[in-house]
């Protein structure tokens, strides 16, 4: 079984069982890697266009998400990434589309169970570009964290 310790009892819980683990993993293994390479690149050609303060942080803006949430979103490809976080299924995404609202490219990250396994299983039915909204509960768990999922409009583009 995949566990978590809680950061705040430090009291073991489980995430998924063993056998919910090995199917995700099933899926999950295909996704691509992130590439580091292409990683510093972006930070630097996003600080040589920003026109501002705001644009001059934009690169380790925690604050995307909630930027997103409501925004119809057109994620086109995904990648993984291994995460460090106690909790989760041992990855996160990194999610890159267009803000249909706004037509503007994003770049989003993820490490929400429901979120990773939505893309992961759009994944593995060929199922990309995925139209969705990033929804994020008003009511906080336990631990202080605020649970998101995707409300999945389409796929393939088709909205």
């Amino acid at each position: 079984m995949t566990i978590a310790t809680t950061e705040t009892t430090g009291v073991v819980v489980p995430v998924v069982s063993d056998a919910t683990m090995a199917l995700f993993a099933q899926m999950a293994v295909n996704i691509p890697e992130a590439d580091d390479g292409g990683a510093y690149e972006n930070i630097v050609l996003q600080l040589l266009g920003a026109t501002d303060v705001d644009g001059l942080n934009a690169p380790w803006d925690t604050s995307d998400t909630e930027k997103l949430v409501g925004c119809r979103l057109k994620i086109e490809t995904i990648e993984r990434r291994p995460s460090d976080f106690n909790a989760g299924l041992g990855l996160y995404l990194v999610c890159k589309g267009t803000n249909m609202d706004s037509v503007e490219k994003f770049v989003w990250s993820s490490g929400s169970v429901s979120v990773v396994a939505q893309l992961a299983r759009a994944h593995f039915l060929n199922a990309f570009p995925v139209i969705a909204e990033i929804v994020i509960s008003d009511t906080p768990t336990k631990n202080g964290y605020r649970p998101q999922r995707l409300n999945i409009i389409a796929f393939g583009g088709s909205k």
